[in-house]
């Protein structure tokens, strides 16, 4: 029944906001983000550094640089991780971390290139084969339409460059309780901050870039609480995805 329930919200809840009153689902929107990123990010440290270890080290652009795409970049926690010299293009459905981002990409060494105000659905405003590499952690559980979206960050990415993933994701170990706790907590994750818990991003993945060029692990994700709203998030599935 719950997932049932889920089902009707994830179509329901952006209809609830008018086209015209834009403005209130973007803050509605960040602070689903933003409990996100305060709340789950820490316990991810290590194995983000794990994850972009290899960042800098993908195939330039046309104009030689390596760009780094990070889509729903919030206000810049992954940027600690990157290497200096890369060329970055910072996105998200809004502009509030613009300035934060620029300063912390200074200090880091990083190129700040532009800042793109938009979904991961529709980034026409980028050319075929742009970027080097694109980043999304604890972004694609808000994807409006991941198929859109993994046709988008396939499409812009030059050919041998990767996508970073670190997101959490359905329950994966075939546990009832987990499975349980998640659907009956999915509609509290929608109407917070249209978060689609129960989404499976492993195999959406594998639709564009092919099963043999994605390579991930999945892993529970322990945090030093007994919240079951964030336990709920424990289930993570983070790697790298390859243009051939």
């Amino acid at each position: 029944m719950a997932c049932t329930v889920s089902s009707v919200l994830q179509k329901c809840v952006p209809n609830f906001f008018k086209e015209s009153d834009r403005q209130r689902l973007t803050l509605y929107l960040v602070g689903g983000a933003s409990f996100c990123f305060l709340v789950l990010t820490p316990a991810q440290g290590p194995k983000k550094i794990e994850l972009f270890a290899d960042l800098g080290d993908n195939p330039k652009t046309a104009e030689g640089k390596v760009v780094v795409l990070e889509l729903g970049v919030g206000f810049g926690p992954n940027l600690k991780y990157y290497p200096p010299g890369v060329h970055l293009i910072a996105s998200d459905i809004h502009s509030l971390g613009e300035e934060e981002i620029k300063g912390v990409s200074e200090s880091k060494g990083i190129h700040f290139e532009r800042y793109l105000l938009a979904g991961a659905e529709d980034l026409s405003a980028l050319s075929d084969e742009s970027v080097s590499a694109v980043v999304t952690t604890l972004v694609t559980c808000s994807f409006a339409d991941p198929s859109k979206a993994f046709k988008e960050i396939h499409r812009v990415l030059v050919p041998g460059g990767r996508y970073y993933f670190m997101e959490h994701t359905a329950e994966f170990e075939g546990k009832w309780g987990m499975e349980i706790l998640q659907c009956l907590l999915f509609p509290v994750n929608m109407v917070i901050g249209y978060c689609h818990s129960r989404r499976d991003q492993y195999s959406d993945i594998f639709k564009y870039f092919g099963k043999a060029n994605v390579h991930a692990k999945k892993v529970i994700m322990e945090f030093p609480t007994s919240n079951c709203l964030i336990l709920a998030a424990g289930p993570h599935v983070y790697g790298k995805a390859t243009k051939v």
